[in-house]
């Protein structure tokens, strides 16, 4: 009798909170998506820039013989600048690559800077936004922003880590 009474004990402690958190509405997981930040290129799970473009299937582990406008080498990201997937970094200067996981950001017409898009705080990857006025990416998450200057803290503490980038005509190479 003693044994059953320790499994229903059991039962209570690790199912139970469970249970009752989802009747109440309460969910152990967030949400990832900004929503209409997102495009989907080469089969990433969504790729931001706000524009809607995008599409393709594959694995999103580099071109797969479709043209989704970009390449993966080892750890060189060739992007085609020119390709439509990429029209919305030219137009709102950011995208989130969530394809690659990185945030793309142009700083002007020769200069461009790669991020990851993890979080420093939690590792929310498709929450970004960019404040062009303050010059920082803010992960709507739990409202931390974080500086484009690959070196200054955020708000949660933490730098938003950079990559290494170089631009030749419309072919931009990130190191990551």
């Amino acid at each position: 009798m003693k044994n059953s009474k320790n499994k229903r004990r059991d039962f209570l402690v690790n199912v139970c909170p469970t249970i009752a958190m989802a009747f109440m509405g309460i969910t152990l997981l967030e949400s990832c998506s900004s929503g209409d930040d997102d495009v989907n290129i080469g089969g990433g799970s969504g790729n931001g820039g706000g524009s809607g473009n995008g599409g393709g299937s594959g694995n999103g582990g580099g071109n797969t013989g479709s043209n989704n406008g970009y390449s993966k080498d080892g750890n060189v990201v060739t992007i085609n600048l020119s390709h439509s997937n990429f029209s919305s970094l030219q137009s709102n200067n950011w995208m989130n690559f969530t394809a690659q996981n990185m945030l793309l950001l142009k700083i002007d017409s020769s200069t461009y800077r790669a991020f990851t898009n993890a979080c420093p705080h939690q590792g929310q990857r498709n929450n970004w936004s960019f404040n062009s006025s303050s010059n920082r990416f803010q992960c709507s998450a739990h409202s931390n922003s974080y500086p484009t200057d690959c070196s200054t803290a955020g708000t949660a503490g933490g730098v938003l880590k950079c990559y290494t980038t170089s631009l030749s005509g419309s072919t931009l190479k990130v190191t990551v």
